[in-house]
């Protein structure tokens, strides 16, 4: 799979929808995105499903039709049923991001497969499961989900985006780079666009490209921490060490959580023969994410072997 951030929306609020629990289902669904922001998933997991809860309610069958209220769910008794609020789809979408954010890309789809059969022209639920399709190798479904929200909006940039990442994994790099065009054609002040655009050019080792994508990234936002962790690894391949770790340390330090970061400025510090430091990087990578584990290992191997 592309080593591209995977570029999941969370969805705090939702317009245009009345309610008698608005206030509840905003007060959790609110926190929930709080918790998830601040990296407590488990809190933010149930937060999402309390406002699931408080989104769906009983009612009797003819308050029902009295109110021309969609019926959805198991009776549950004679004269009642369950009534599912639109926004529980919201919810589920922000459930399936929390998931999929814990590395559970399985239990993800099926919260944004419930998302999408109560709101069906929910776009960020099929972009986030285009996303979690991605994260498990699955570029068709990928690329159908995202050709999906296209399809809702014509105008959505990241659903571009997302194709062009599932295009350029599957091996399809010219469409790849036609929908990356049209998502920084929609949205050109985009840091995050420049970014995925910038590492697709540096994957098909495209350095100068890459470099311009990233330079362009970071100057419209400064404080985005992937570009610098791209322009990196262009320096890390090039050979350029003492950049590449510049450039490492720049990105650790406006996002601390780049297990990739780590695990590449210790590759660096390894080639320099620094290896209490590497180690010291390469343990961060691997405790910040485990399933790198394999992958570090070999790498490792790979460069004590060159130097011998």
């Amino acid at each position: 799979m592309s080593k591209l951030f995977v570029f999941i929306v969370i969805i705090l609020s939702y317009t245009g929808v009345q309610a008698q629990t608005l206030k509840s289902f905003e007060d959790y669904n609110t926190r929930g995105y709080q918790r998830y922001l601040k990296g407590d998933y488990e809190g933010a997991i149930a937060d999402f499903k309390l406002a699931i809860d408080l989104s769906s309610r009983l009612e009797s069958k003819n308050e029902i039709q009295r109110n021309n209220l969609t019926e959805s769910g198991e009776r549950l008794a004679t004269n009642t049923i369950r009534v599912i609020d639109p926004r529980t789809a919201i919810a589920y979408t922000n459930l399936g991001i929390t998931r999929l954010a814990k590395g559970d890309a399985d239990e993800a789809i099926l919260d944004f497969n419930r998302a999408i059969s109560i709101s069906p022209a929910l776009i960020l639920a099929y972009y986030n499961r285009g996303a979690a399709w991605l994260i498990k190798m699955d570029f068709e479904h990928a690329i159908d989900d995202y050709s999906k929200t296209i399809k809702l909006d014509s105008k959505f940039a990241e659903g571009y985006a997302g194709r062009a990442t599932a295009r350029l994994d599957k091996g399809d790099i010219e469409m790849a780079f036609v929908d990356f065009n049209e998502a920084i054609k929609l949205k050109p002040k985009n840091t995050h666009l420049y970014y995925l655009r910038g590492d697709a050019y540096r994957r098909s080792r495209d350095f100068d490209k890459a470099l311009d994508d990233f330079e362009n990234s970071i100057k419209l936002n400064p404080q985005y921490a992937q570009p610098h962790y791209g322009r990196g690894m262009i320096y890390l391949e090039k050979g350029l060490l003492d950049s590449a770790i510049e450039d490492f340390t720049k990105a650790l330090r406006l996002d601390g959580r780049l297990s990739l970061a780590y695990a590449n400025r210790g590759y660096a510090l390894l080639l320099q023969g620094k290896e209490s430091e590497a180690e010291r990087d390469l343990s961060k990578a691997m405790s910040l994410a485990p399933n790198l584990y394999s992958e570090i290992e070999e790498t490792v191997k790979a460069i004590k072997e060159r130097k011998k």
